[in-house]
This record gives structure tokens, C-alpha cells and sequence, in this order.
């Protein structure tokens, strides 16, 4: 197979686009679709500073190193955050991962952040999979969302960017149609502006660009990253989730593009009605906790109530 820009090898087919592209062509033809879709939906307008959250895997290192290129065309400040959350199951995963986020960050001279959940909060994921009833997925996603917030803003960020790529997106949109969760939906963004009373807008820079893609350049590229998944991704039910993706990959394999559409028209279309009609204002308090806002008929916050079961601790309120 030929690239369609050359007369080179090519190393990846492009069906939706009908393209093959070499690696010199892929690569050009990679980071210009990732700047087109940042300057389409004006992602870093206002942005000074920008923390890049990044696991150690394929997707977040990737950004990382687009980020950076970006971030010097356009002038902006970057600092990567890695978080640490204890998960070992045998296997070592977040030391591992968090291996992985260094050697990136040292390759490309940018300024980082790690945080280990243990040493700040005083528990791991490993542990609340055994003392929190919710599914554990559901916890670190928890855990990883407050602690993210929190670091971004103790850095002076007012934009954190995370990996989550065209895959994840039509898992998500697909997964929120079959459980009927329509607030789910309405509030799946790929800009997410600051609430009340909180300082920094979150930015998903991925979701246009599948998984594959991604990989690719990655490979090519020569980006470090780690292979392994996450070793409860396929205890706590994961059934459903992975079925919901593998029938997407084998939508997209029928109908080239099927992904990109799925998405596109979500973002474009059908989120925005969602919002309007799901989503109203609401009074805003907050936990008493760390103070950091939380529903008006709560008086700590979601994260506040884990770490109190998990540490048994007597914390201050405020």
C-alpha cells in the first residue's frame, strides 16, 4: 500500500478520509487535524496556563506531546499532573504509570506535578475497592476529578486537558443512551466552563481522534507509554462497557467514519438541547468540609464523604 501523498510505504489506512498515509505524512497529517479541531471549537482562547493530566498511557502522553508543541505556536503555559493512586493488584500499575508520565515529562523540559493519593488523602484505590460500596471505577474517577481540580488550582491553571479520545466518546454517548442517563449526556462536554465557586475549564482536545490514531502516532513517534490496562477495569462491571465498545469498532469497521459522526452530531446537535432542557442553575453550597462547592442539600461534598470512610479521620469543619 501506497501513501497517497507519496510514493513511500504507507503504515496506517485512513477509510473515513480514504487515505494511506507513510509515517512523514501521517504525522503532519495527525498534528494538523488535532490543531484544526482545537481552533473549530476555540478550545484555548483564554487559556494562560494549562494542566495536562497525564496517566502514563498511550492517549495522555500523546497529548502531553502535543500540548507542548501547541503551547509554544500559541504561547500558553503547560504543567503535567500525574496522580498516583495506589493501584497495584500484583501488578504495580500506578508506580509504573506514574514511571511513564516522568520519563515523559523530563523527555519534553516540561514542569510537573505528582501526587500520590496515599501521602494527601490517606487511602489508595486499592483500598476503597474493598470499604466503598459504589463501583471502584466510579471512586477513582471521583478521587481523580477532585484531586485533578484541586492540583490545577493550587498550580495557578485555569484549563485542565484530558486524553479522552473519539473511542471513549461514542462508548460514553452509547452507554448513556442504553441506561437512559439523559443528565449524563447533557452534561458530556468537551468544554466544561468552571462552576460556581471553582476556577478552572476542563477540555477534552481528543475526542475527534480514534484510538487507533493515536496509537499510531504514538508508535511512530516513539512516545513512551505504558501498554498494560488498569487491573480492575475488567472486574467491576466491565461486561456491558466493553461490549458497547467492541460493537462500535465493528460499526466503524462496516461504516467508515460511523464513530466520527456518532460524536460530532452529539457534540454539535443533540448535547446542546440536552443541556438546555436537562441542566437549570442551581443554588451552590459547600462542604464543610475542604469547602470546595457541593449540592445546596449537601453539607460535605462527594470526595469529603469517601475520604472520611476511608480514613476514619476526624477532619476539620469549617
Amino acid at each position: 500500500m501506497k501513501c497517497s501523498k507519496c510514493n513511500n510505504k504507507a503504515i496506517i489506512k485512513i477509510p473515513y478520509s480514504n487515505l494511506a498515509l507513510c509515517k512523514d505524512h501521517f504525522i503532519e497529517w495527525f498534528e494538523r487535524r488535532f490543531e484544526r479541531i482545537v481552533d473549530k471549537y476555540k478550545m484555548f482562547e483564554n487559556s494562560k496556563k494549562i494542566a495536562v493530566a497525564v496517566s502514563g498511557g498511550k492517549d495522555s502522553t500523546t497529548l502531553l506531546h502535543l500540548m507542548k508543541k501547541l503551547s509554544e505556536k500559541k504561547g500558553f503555559e503547560i504543567i503535567g499532573i500525574n496522580i498516583d493512586l495506589g493501584i497495584d493488584m500484583g501488578k504495580q500499575y500506578s508506580s509504573k504509570s506514574t514511571e511513564f508520565a516522568l520519563k515523559n515529562f523530563e523527555m519534553l523540559g516540561v514542569k510537573y506535578r505528582i501526587v500520590r493519593i496515599k501521602e494527601r488523602y490517606g487511602f489508595t484505590i486499592d483500598d476503597a475497592k474493598h470499604k466503598i460500596k459504589r463501583p471502584v471505577c466510579s471512586t477513582c474517577g471521583l478521587v481523580k476529578r477532585y484531586t485533578l481540580t484541586e492540583i490545577a488550582e493550587e498550580e495557578g491553571a485555569d484549563t485542565i486537558v484530558t486524553g479522552h479520545n473519539l473511542n471513549d466518546m461514542a462508548q460514553f454517548i452509547m452507554a448513556g443512551y442504553f441506561n437512559g442517563d439523559v443528565r449524563d449526556l447533557a452534561r458530556l462536554d468537551i468544554i466544561t466552563p468552571p462552576e460556581k465557586g471553582y476556577k478552572v475549564t476542563k477540555v477534552k482536545p481528543l475526542f475527534l481522534i480514534y484510538e487507533k490514531e493515536i496509537l499510531t502516532y504514538a508508535l511512530v513517534k516513539g512516545i513512551p507509554f505504558l501498554y498494560d490496562s488498569c487491573p480492575h477495569t475488567f472486574r467491576v462491571g466491565g461486561a456491558t462497557q466493553d461490549t458497547i465498545r467492541r460493537k462500535l469498532e465493528e460499526l466503524e469497521e462496516a461504516i467508515p467514519g460511523y464513530m466520527l459522526m456518532l460524536v460530532e452530531n452529539f457534540i454539535n446537535k443533540i448535547q446542546p438541547a440536552l443541556k438546555e432542557k436537562y441542566i437549570k442553575e442551581e443554588e451552590i453550597g459547600h462542604c464543610k468540609i475542604c469547602g470546595r462547592p457541593t449540592t445546596k442539600d449537601r453539607e460535605i461534598c462527594s470526595f469529603c464523604a469517601v475520604r472520611l470512610k476511608m480514613t476514619g479521620q476526624t477532619i476539620n469543619i469549617k
